[in-house]
């Protein structure tokens, strides 16, 4: 597969549209990759972020422009410096283009794995086939090139459209090998930050590649800090290698990114592990001064959606010490990812079942529902988080009532 810069103009962009329509506009943003004009390079890189890859979608355009950036990872254009394009307000922190260029494979590999839903090559290859209707969809997208604003809708929701979605889905695991290729150098980079976010692409890339060799040992070798080892063993966890012995290491931090294992989903040291760790969620929340980039918020969220997919309703007496951390650490925006999991265990239901009815609850239950209503900050009013998850568990939404619920009959 070409990586090379020529790709720019070996691609039919008027067939490979992004988020926004067609992709013509593509040369003019990815050369920009390589400017010398910071606000240049930052107009890019969002573009990427926005267009090329939109909320988790890949596009026709995605593989083409995973394959340039791939290709110029090596450049030293990509050592200047860029803001945040997507920065509220001036003067954001900057870093070398090429982390942010590494982030984009490795958010472009999680899409693809996610919208595979864990389809094979040879599945996503027959759902790419438009079959006897390739002649449809060539006027589908000609249609689409040629702007006709009046049918755009009607475009974009046509379900012979599905086709060239896959057809992205098929080029980018076939280009996984070529961009793990690209990747590779760059685990042994004199930068930590650099050898940080390659050793997290490399373990996004391994989930698209069959019975992927995820060696590290490069990186390994070379990890001055605890970022970089739980960046490490983060990338087996994603790639699918085994952690158990990083289960012993003396660093708790390390210890609970090997339990984050699916392999290790059986292990009661590594259940023991995300316990532990969720008793200060807060410190969990500090481990890393360059958060890995396998957590795509707050460290003890995946911490807590881990633990919830390993237990059950008979462990929400266990998890109880857990709960109430969780129920005072969480906040009106956090309540979610924080409490909705082990708040439904201990109600005796499952997320595939509706919410159970809590007329009567237990003495166990009401201490789950105390440690709710003690936290004054999860009920600022101006937020109707709480209360839209109290309601889906079908609890009270208000504070004094649910009090009245948990009080002692």
């Amino acid at each position: 597969m070409d990586t090379r810069a020529d790709i720019l103009h070996s691609t039919d962009w008027t067939r490979a549209f992004h988020a926004y329509g067609p992709a013509t506009d593509a040369p003019e943003f990815l050369a920009g990759l390589l400017s010398e004009q910071e606000e240049v390079r930052e107009r890019a890189l969002g573009y990427l972020n926005s267009a090329i890859l939109h909320q988790g979608t890949v596009y026709p355009a995605t593989p083409p422009v995973a394959l340039f950036v791939a290709g110029v990872l090596g450049e030293p254009a990509v050592d200047l410096p860029v803001g945040d394009p997507f920065r509220e307000a001036a003067g954001s922190a900057v870093e070398p283009l090429r982390l942010g260029l590494l982030d984009f494979l490795a958010d472009v590999a999680r899409a693809v794995a996610e919208r595979a839903a864990g389809r094979s090559l040879p599945e996503l290859e027959g759902l790419a086939d438009p079959g006897e209707r390739r002649g449809e969809l060539d006027a589908l997208l000609t249609g689409m090139a040629d702007g006709d604003a009046e049918g755009e809708e009607e475009i974009w929701e046509d379900p012979l459209l599905d086709t060239v979605f896959h057809a992205a889905l098929r080029d980018l695991w076939r280009a996984a090998p070529t961009l793990l290729g690209a990747v590779r150098p760059l685990l042994t980079h004199a930068d930590g930050r650099v050898r940080q976010r390659a050793v997290t692409t490399t373990g996004a890339l391994c989930r698209l590649v069959e019975e992927p060799e995820v060696d590290l040992s490069g990186a390994a070798d070379l990890a001055e800090n605890r970022d970089e080892g739980a960046a490490i063993v983060l990338a087996l966890v994603e790639g699918g290698g085994d952690t158990t012995s990083f289960l012993a290491h003396p660093d708790q931090a390390i210890r609970a990114c090997a339990a984050l294992s699916e392999g290790l989903a059986g292990d009661p040291v590594a259940v023991g592990e995300l316990r532990a760790a969720l008793l200060d969620p807060a410190a969990a929340d500090a481990w890393f001064r360059d958060r890995p980039g396998y957590f795509p918020g707050h460290v003890r969220f995946s911490l807590v959606d881990a633990l919830v997919s390993r237990s059950g309703s008979e462990d929400a007496a266990d998890l109880l010490p857990v709960f109430r951390e969780l129920a005072a650490t969480a906040g009106p925006f956090s309540c979610e990812a924080d409490l909705r999991g082990l708040l439904r265990l201990a109600l005796g239901g499952a997320e595939s079942a509706p919410a159970p009815e809590v007329a009567a609850p237990t003495e166990l239950q009401r201490a789950y529902l105390r440690a709710v209503v003690d936290n004054d900050r999860l009920w600022d009013t101006r937020v109707a988080n709480v209360a839209l998850l109290l309601r889906s568990l079908g609890l009270p939404t208000a504070r004094e009532a649910l009090a009245a619920l948990a009080a002692t009959p």
